[in-house]
């Protein structure tokens, strides 16, 4: 599943980066693009790249509104009927590479849950916040996984048991805690992440800080 906003100038190159991730391991796969109501060509450059390239396992989703990146990934998790189901950003910071670290481990647990190996890419006013929103996380559920916001590969069976997740970006640190009270298993693998090249991110805008908020009072009612 592939969120998108105003991502015109990245999405190609996530598309294709999943392609030789998926090719390396020969592995049937979809793709599916969720435009989130982009006010750019992202939708229509995805059409673009479909015509050009029928042969590829291509499904778009528009929506009519902006619904956020938790709600786009639950409601990706009902258009599919894949096995495994795993969110590569349309931003193109998931390279090939650290995509097959993830689907190497495929099978082998619940979650493969993958963790910046390289945040030095990053600025530090992102290192500093995500550090503190794990930290967060672990201090509210009692865990020690190294990050919780990166494209973790989970069995679809088990997503369809998560009840009441969040729309906004700390979504995924309340799937991998619901997850693991039911008892499901998981690996962490090292992810050297890349750094958009074109646009801006829109995790820190106001909206999203109060639903991060939101995730914390769920997860902190998980314990």
């Amino acid at each position: 599943m592939v969120p998108c906003y105003n991502e015109e100038n990245n999405v190609v190159d996530a598309m294709e980066s999943i392609q030789k991730a998926a090719q390396t391991y020969r592995l049937d796969y979809e793709i599916l693009v969720v435009d989130d109501a982009s006010a750019d060509k992202t939708a229509q450059i995805v059409r673009q790249y479909q015509s050009q390239h029928p042969e590829l396992p291509i499904v778009l989703h528009v929506n009519g509104q902006n619904r956020g990146l938790g709600y786009n990934y639950f409601n990706g998790i009902h258009l599919t009927g894949s096995e495994y189901y795993i969110c590569a950003p349309g931003d193109n910071t998931a390279p090939p590479a650290a995509l097959c670290n993830i689907l190497e481990k495929l099978g082998q647990a619940d979650m493969v849950i993958p963790y910046v190996e390289n945040p030095e890419v990053r600025s530090w006013m992102r290192r500093f916040i995500s550090r503190v929103f794990t930290a967060l996380i672990n201090c509210l559920s009692g865990r020690k996984i190294r990050y919780y916001n990166g494209p973790v590969l989970h069995k679809r069976e088990n997503l369809l048991k998560c009840k009441n997740i969040g729309s906004g970006f700390g979504y995924q640190a309340e799937i991998i805690c619901q997850l693991l009270k039911m008892g499901c298993t998981y690996v962490e693998v090292p992810f050297a992440t890349l750094e958009r090249i074109s646009g801006g991110s829109s995790a820190f805008r106001f909206w999203n800080w109060i639903s991060v908020s939101q995730s914390l009072l769920r997860i902190a009612k998980l314990r």
